[in-house]
């Protein structure tokens, strides 16, 4: 069931302003307050609903791990074998956020395992991408497709409008710039939301990436669009969640 409380955003934002002001660490995202659910997802691409999608954060003694899911729906299935995961486990330490581990996998497919195993101690990332493995140096914060949804919530609490981290993506760490480009209207199963928008642009990406978040809820995206010159949008849009599992 989605509960996004949206009676009560002025509290609530007024509580998250707050916040933000005993942020007192350089990293964007450490003291981000976490929460766990699970979140579904349908998927269209081209105007076209392809399949379902599942969004998880969850803890686990000191780790936090983010998961996603991604499984054709009716007729698609006939056609669309790809059953693609990937899981990002993290912690909170020492007024930081530490990946510690990223993997990408595919049922259907097990020569499409990717890992990468952080090590902060030594700084440094060991990568096994494409059967291949290599060592990258660590020298900031990193984020993923699963924990941006930390760093946009980090913006939102800070009411910061743009930053450019350190982003893993493909086997590599590229620059990655993230904008808050205002409020937009959508619809969540019927029900209007006004949400915030934030865009991303990823080094030796051709795609935009649109996450919109519902203020009382920073870390949980109602939609995600992935925009590419030449081709129609692909869009996540929430069906429904399930808080504090």
């Amino acid at each position: 069931m989605i509960r996004l409380c949206l009676n009560s955003r002025s509290s609530s934002i007024t509580s998250l302003l707050l916040l933000a002001v005993s942020l007192f660490s350089p990293r964007l995202a450490a003291e981000v307050p976490l929460r766990t659910f699970i979140a579904s997802y349908d998927l269209y691409q081209d105007g076209q609903h392809i399949a379902v999608a599942q969004l998880s954060l969850q803890s686990s003694d000191e780790l936090w791990r983010w998961r996603m899911t991604t499984k054709a729906r009716g007729i698609y299935a006939l056609f669309i074998s790809k059953s693609p995961y990937s899981e990002t486990a993290f912690m909170q330490y020492d007024n930081d956020i530490q990946l510690q581990q990223i993997v990408i996998r595919d049922s259907t497919d097990q020569n499409k395992h990717e890992s990468a195993n952080f090590d902060w101690n030594k700084g440094s990332v060991a990568v096994l991408r494409r059967g291949k493995q290599k060592q990258l140096p660590l020298t900031a914060e990193v984020y993923d497709y699963n924990s941006i949804h930390l760093l946009t919530a980090a913006m939102y609490l800070r009411q910061l409008n743009s930053t450019t981290v350190d982003f893993y993506r493909k086997g590599k760490l590229v620059k990655s710039r993230v904008v808050y480009s205002g409020e937009e209207n959508v619809d969540i199963n019927g029900e209007p939301i006004d949400a915030l928008v934030y865009e991303q642009l990823i080094v030796s990406s051709n795609s935009k990436i649109k996450y919109y978040y519902d203020a009382n809820n920073p870390l949980l995206p109602l939609r995600i669009e992935k925009l590419e010159s030449g081709e129609g949008p692909t869009t996540l849009t929430l069906r429904e969640v399930n808080w504090d599992l």
